[in-house]
């Protein structure tokens, strides 16, 4: 008797591994032969219309039905009439068949055939064999061989001899169901193939009886998480998904197909592969729409480097729609655009204090030597930006911006734009800069209108021009925006070409680019998960749609949910994938940043708790913080999704009294300043920082051993500040062991009389600053003294 577990790609040709005397193929329904376009059955529910969410009472009213059923018979198999006589009480029998049809048409609209299945089927009939259903649920037969008809299609409904459900007979599959299929059927136990998902009904229970079965493994158990999480993540974003809208997602099929395992291709194909398939059929979409609303073709360029994995994905569309790139960075652009004064004072305005001397000076298109020459040896980066505002240097800059459109206008006509079109630019986005910079630019020298189309947009300004994301204001609150653009650095270098940034163009418009700055490694690691996300693209055009409810709004839904996912709820794999990932600034500046850098997290957390998720701009925040557990990712997402006004002050408690001592030239005082816990162990005292004071915390009346993670002077923001990171840096401050013993690393022995001593804070500029000292207690005075006298 054959006992075997099988994956989707398997499925098909599962009947090549049947024995001879197989005359009947018996199918599980739902996760096998009907699959549904949600990431749990409950969610279908939400669709039931009810007031304040229809999942959580029609889970209980099935419960209840099924309790009452026990009571009566020991039995708690029910019809699905039953059940919705509890949820609609008091209605009269049109009122419950109305509601009992509600529920048949939602499952309707969001069931479909799965297709390794369905070509097992055409298999199993073209050999002459029976085909039958059989399923655990609370359908009639003939209720569910109507909806198979409808999810599946009436082929696939023909094909199937009959079905046998577990409401009909009052028994499910582990109760004993199969002893009646196959008395009805006329055949030996021997004779039968039952194919299901789950291994109890589908597998245990029927093998027992001598039946052959195919256990149908979906998914393997990370992949199964990460739906899961996502179908969270969903939730997180909209509040009105599993109320009124269930957790969409309409790229599992595909998913539980792929056949590579390697992680990177793995993050590819079932993360960046859904993401970006979906944003490839909007823009498909957006250009028809565009090319109608202005009664003339629409040219679509993507735009590099960032859009090269968007259009490798909207080739796998197949669609018969020219698309060409162009290679314009934000450093590129904006030379180009400095078209006047104006243009050059709103770029000072617009950055203000954003850019380094080096970087500055490139982008107002002025020599490293010429620039500092403008502003003296001592001038600084406000030095620079009012003189760039002076009639005399902004007129030359001004001079130069125009030789530098010139041959960005020759690069984009080497795309085949010509005088007059209409040009549809398409980018991963978040605020569009490069089309603010180049649009004025292109319509006064070519006469070309612009639009973009942007995965992801969020104008802070307003522009005045055509922009839409497929995800921006119409779908989502700024916070929203906010959160799934925070890590976006990871998406763009996913998806960008090995070349470095573009930083001018050769007289013919041939773009050139700086040296990459990126390891191989990187390279090879992106080509893989590039690969992946491609074989995604291909499969997912070829299957097309699944579901009647897998729309655009659905795949927009479940993309969001996968970005969200992904940024903060990333898994162990995914994280070791981009590990090593750096990130360049795309400013001319040749500087190239880690994404990850998972000590230096652990360091913050020790040194400021849970609130250093807010108070920190890290390129990966929830990458680093994988490894600390789910917990934290989960208190970032919903910090950063919400927009919480959270303080620091919040997230103190159980705070343990440390004596100090504070003192100047003319007084000193002994107060006791509590020491908050922060992250693993360790607890974070904080004083007010003042020129002329001394601080000595004394720790050796407390703690026999301690381990000091840091000592410095922060930074206190001005009440009414924005929360976030703060302009100014720390300052580490200097300070003396007094009789802390050196044990290893950090950690110390301390004497009774120990103590850390502090001097006044050094002159560090404008604002307020507090001394803030991070340790671990590693053995208590009072405990190492309980347990000497104990010994």
């Amino acid at each position: 008797m054959m006992k075997i577990s099988v994956t989707a790609q398997q499925i098909p040709s599962l009947l090549d591994e049947a024995s001879a005397g197989v005359s009947v193929l018996s199918l599980d329904c739902f996760d096998t032969l009907l699959w549904r376009n949600v990431q749990a059955p409950s969610d279908v529910f939400a669709e039931l219309g009810l007031e304040g969410g229809a999942i959580d009472p029609r889970v209980l009213a099935e419960r209840q039905a099924r309790r009452g059923q026990a009571l009566l018979t020991g039995r708690n198999e029910v019809s699905i009439e039953a059940i919705h006589a509890r949820l609609v009480p008091g209605g009269d029998p049109a009122a419950i068949a109305a509601s009992v049809q509600a529920e048949i048409d939602a499952e309707a609209r969001h069931c479909f055939g799965f297709a390794p299945v369905v070509a097992l089927i055409r298999a199993a009939k073209a050999r002459g064999l029976t085909v039958v259903v059989v399923s655990d649920t609370y359908f009639s037969a003939a209720q569910l061989r109507m909806l198979i008809e409808r999810a599946a299609g009436a082929e696939v409904a023909a094909a199937i001899d009959r079905v046998f459900t577990s409401s009909d007979h009052g028994m499910s599959k582990p109760e004993g169901l199969f002893a009646p299929v196959i008395a009805a059927l006329g055949v030996a136990p021997g004779a039968v193939l039952h194919l299901g998902d789950n291994i109890h009904a589908d597998q245990e229970a029927p093998a027992a009886l001598g039946i052959a079965t195919a256990h149908f493994v979906q998914f393997d158990a990370r992949t199964e998480t990460r739906l899961r999480h996502e179908a969270l993540a969903a939730v997180m974003l909209d509040p009105a998904t599993r109320q009124t809208v269930p957790a969409l997602q309409p790229h599992r099929p595909l998913l539980s197909l792929r056949v590579g395992q390697e992680p990177d291709f793995v993050l590819g194909h079932d993360v960046i592969g859904p993401l970006l398939h979906g944003f490839a059929q909007w823009v498909r979409d957006e250009a028809e729409v565009l090319a109608r609303s202005q009664e003339r073709p629409v040219r679509t360029l993507f735009l590099m480097r960032d859009g090269y994995l968007p259009m490798k994905m909207f080739e796998t569309l197949d669609a018969d729609m020219p698309v060409a790139d162009i290679s314009i960075s934000r450093l590129a652009a904006g030379r180009a655009g400095l078209v006047d004064e104006a243009a050059v004072r709103a770029m000072i305005e617009r950055d203000a204090g954003k850019h380094r001397f080096d970087v500055l000076a490139g982008l107002l298109l002025l020599e490293p030597q010429e620039a500092r020459a403008l502003v003296g040896p001592k001038g600084d980066v406000a030095d620079l930006e009012r003189a760039a505002c002076t009639s005399e240097v902004a007129a030359k800059i001004v001079r130069r911006s125009a030789r530098n459109a010139e041959r960005l206008i020759a690069h984009v006509r080497r795309a085949g734009v010509q005088n007059g079109d209409l040009l549809m630019i398409v980018d991963l986005g978040y605020h569009g800069s490069v089309q603010d910079r180049i649009a004025p630019v292109l319509k006064a020298r070519m006469n070309v209108e612009t639009a973009g189309r942007y995965m992801l947009l969020r104008e802070n300004r307003v522009s005045g021009l055509d922009k839409k994301g497929w995800f921006d204001k119409r779908h989502h609150g700024r916070e929203t925006l906010a959160a799934l653009g925070s890590s976006i650095a990871v998406i763009e270098q996913i998806c960008t070409q090995p070349k470095g940034s573009v930083v001018d163009y050769h007289p013919n418009g041939k773009p050139i680019h700086e040296k990459p700055g990126e390891k191989g490694a990187q390279s090879a690691t992106r080509d893989r998960i590039q690969a992946g996300a491609i074989a995604y693209g291909r499969a997912a055009t070829a299957a097309g749609r699944t579901a009647a409810s897998d729309d655009g709004e659905c795949r927009r839904r479940m993309a969001a949910a996968v970005l969200a996912r992904l940024m903060y709820l990333p898994s162990a794999e995914e994280v070791a994938v981009i590990g090593d990932f750096t990130h360049d600034a795309n400013m001319g500046s040749s500087s190239h940043m880690r994404m990850l850098d998972g000590s230096r997290a652990t360091r913050g957390l020790r040194r400021r708790g849970l609130h250093y998720v807010q108070s920190t701009a890290r390129m990966f925040l929830p990458g680093e913080l994988q490894d600390q557990g789910l917990a934290l990712n989960l208190a970032l997402f919903g910090i950063v999704r919400s927009g919480l006004d959270v303080r620091e002050s919040d997230f103190q408690a159980g705070g343990m009294p440390v004596p100090v001592i504070l003192a100047n030239a003319r007084e000193d005082c002994l107060v006791e300043i509590d020491a908050y816990p922060t992250h693993d162990g360790y607890c974070r005292l904080t004083v007010p920082a003042r020129g002329d004071l001394t601080v000595a915390v004394l720790l050796g009346g407390l703690y026999e051993a301690v381990q000091i993670e840091d000592v410095s002077f922060q930074p206190i923001d001005p009440i009414g500040a924005e929360p976030g990171p703060s302009d100014r840096p720390d300052i580490d401050a200097p300070h003396v062991r007094e009789g802390l013993e050196p044990i290893a690393g950090d950690l110390f022995r301390c004497t009774p009389n120990a103590a850390l001593l502090i001097p006044p804070l050094p002159a560090a500029g404008e604002g307020d600053y507090k001394l803030c000292v991070a340790f671990r207690p590693v053995v208590r005075r009072d405990a190492a003294s309980e347990a000497r006298q104990a010994a």
